[in-house]
């Protein structure tokens, strides 16, 4: 078998705890992503590892990872342009049913949705305005997500209690308390707020704020006080987007935001910009949330579609097929959080 003929993309596989796998590393076996021992009169060796618990994994097939024998989604960087949706797949879905947003979301295959939040169905909390857009009730198990607008003032505190938060700030600057240490943040960032933490925002214009819990589901807690502490065992929290520190994807890129390096060790979240395309169909092992931030486009699950424009919120379950295409020529840019944690270039 040369190695031509071996797809870029990641195999998921089934480990099993405490049994040893042979990870292939010259491409040329017949059972990938494992060893067969084609790689005899090379100087190529396999890789030997034990599963350290019995779990699904995307393992390497393109084999230029840098966390052999995962995936780290450097088969995305092997071609010029990010894999695009072949003719074929386009025809294979000219039948596709669009779904509209009458009954408040568009509902596609294996419960993925497109919603825009409406004004209508905030709760008020002085200056606080605030609705769930993912939640339980919507079909996820393992992040929840709110839509928080801030008018002039400070907000009461603010608490998900006993999970991790992530806030998104889509417009508007200010301060971010968390239980007594300050914050100064800005649009286009992100902030990491630890379980057993309460926090409160200070702002002296209108901003639009996405707050993620996980991974249990919870709702928001809002209080004149709070008897929680920052904890001094991760002082840095705060992530501003960075353009010329992004990480490039074949035409994209993405930067992620709020992920282990700000001790987040569940949940990742990212902003990403897509230029006029239409991404091949693919699969991630991570529950998904997306936020539209500029442009519009279409969202496909195989026999459904729908629109999405600036301002909507995206639902994906975890291993639904998807693809996300950008029809604004300007390109579209999304912000998405995830879990559990890792890199949005993974997907097969």
């Amino acid at each position: 078998m040369s190695e031509e003929a071996v797809s870029n993309k990641p195999c998921l596989v089934t480990l099993e705890e405490g049994k040893r796998y042979a990870w292939c590393t010259c491409k040329l076996s017949k059972e990938q992503p494992f060893c067969d021992g084609s790689h005899k009169g090379s100087d190529k060796r396999p890789m030997v590892f034990k599963a350290e618990r019995t779990e699904d994994v995307l393992l390497c097939a393109c084999k230029a990872t840098k966390i052999g024998p995962f995936c780290d989604g450097s088969h995305n960087n092997l071609e010029d342009e990010y894999v695009e949706a072949s003719p074929e797949e386009i025809e294979s879905m000219k039948d596709s049913v669009l779904v509209d947003q009458d009954a408040g979301k568009a509902v596609l295959d294996g419960g993925a949705y497109v919603m825009t939040p409406k004004n209508e169905k905030d709760t008020v909390a002085e200056n606080l305005r605030y609705q769930p857009v993912i939640a339980e009730e919507d079909g996820a198990t393992k992040l929840s997500l709110h839509r928080l607008l801030i008018s002039p003032g400070t907000t009461q505190w603010l608490q998900y209690k006993g999970v991790d938060t992530v806030l998104y700030f889509v417009s508007g600057a200010g301060k971010v308390d968390i239980a007594g240490r300050t914050f100064d943040v800005d649009m286009e960032a992100g902030i990491y707020v630890k379980p057993g933490e309460a926090f409160r925002i200070e702002t002296s214009e209108e901003m639009v704020v996405y707050a993620t819990a996980c991974p249990m589901l919870t709702d928001l807690t809002v209080s004149d006080d709070h008897d929680t502490s920052f904890d001094e065992t991760q002082m840095e929290r705060y992530v501003a987007f960075d353009e010329a520190t992004a990480n490039v994807m074949a035409n994209r890129f993405y930067q992620e935001l709020v992920d282990t390096k700000v001790g987040s060790m569940e949940v990742t979240q990212f902003i990403g910009m897509i230029p006029l395309s239409r991404a091949a169909m693919h699969r991630h092992l991570y529950e998904e949330a997306i936020v539209i931030l500029t442009g519009y486009g279409r969202m496909w699950t195989g026999t459904k579609w729908a629109e999405v424009d600036t301002g909507d919120v995206l639902f994906l379950p975890h291993r639904q097929g998807h693809s996300l295409e950008c029809t604004d020529e300007g390109g579209m840019k999304l912000m998405g959080v995830f879990y559990p944690s890792g890199s949005p270039a993974i997907n097969y």
